[in-house]
């Protein structure tokens, strides 16, 4: 595994991570909520470094694997804040 290799799925792990956040902002903008990046995830610290966590995990799965690819980097990125928002809304609960 190239260094290259490494720092280009790091940086697309967190593009997509960066893209599912910017989504909800969108989304609550849309519905109203006057809310930016920044306050968006201070009013939720806890999941964003959940998924900040499950990222890096899925990261560590593709080193492992040896099949790291721009794309499934940013799919393991996207869908670790997404997969939390789907526990989240089963929950009940918001963070």
């Amino acid at each position: 595994m190239t260094p290259a290799l490494v720092v280009m799925g790091v940086m697309m792990a967190v593009l997509g991570h960066l893209v599912h956040l910017l989504k909800k902002v969108v989304e609550l903008r849309a519905s109203g909520e006057q809310i930016g990046l920044i306050g968006f995830v201070r009013s939720r610290p806890y999941r964003t470094a959940l998924g900040v966590a499950g990222s890096a995990a899925a990261m560590g799965y593709l080193f492992d694997s040896g099949n790291v690819t721009a794309m499934a980097a940013f799919g393991f990125g996207y869908m670790a804040d997404s997969g939390l928002a789907m526990l989240d809304s089963r929950g009940g609960k918001r963070s």
